[in-house]
């Protein structure tokens, strides 16, 4: 299917408000003090999921935009070590910002990283 400017703008709309939402969702999430940990890293997997799918359309509208600049940015791989960081920061919070969980927290967040990426490239 061939998408148009308006229907690659409205993608890239949908998937940053959908973002949007998660990320609050999760936000909410750590805020709580019962800190439910299952519901919260399985916030973190939407959320991180939505973000795939927002980086995806935005990629794509940008492609249609400014498609010899876009070229550019796709070639190579990606560098996930700043989502990590920040999944693994956001899993330190939601736990309640204990000492001495940093290489647990880095690693639980490759994990979610993993999982939103596979779910991510097989919907």
């Amino acid at each position: 299917m061939v998408m148009t400017a308006p229907s690659l703008e409205v993608a890239y709309r949908a998937a940053f408000e959908d973002f949007s939402r998660q990320t609050k969702r999760v936000q909410s999430l750590a805020e709580r003090q019962d800190g439910d940990q299952e519901a919260f890293e399985s916030a973190l997997i939407e959320m991180e999921k939505a973000h795939w799918a927002y980086k995806e359309a935005r990629d794509a509208f940008m492609r249609w935009l400014l498609p010899d600049s876009a070229q550019a940015q796709s070639d190579g791989d990606p560098n996930y070590s700043g989502d990590i960081a920040a999944i693994a920061e956001l899993l330190w919070q939601g736990a309640g910002r204990p000492s001495g969980t940093a290489e647990e927290d880095w690693h639980r967040a490759e994990a979610i990283i993993e999982r939103a990426a596979a779910a991510s490239c097989c919907a």
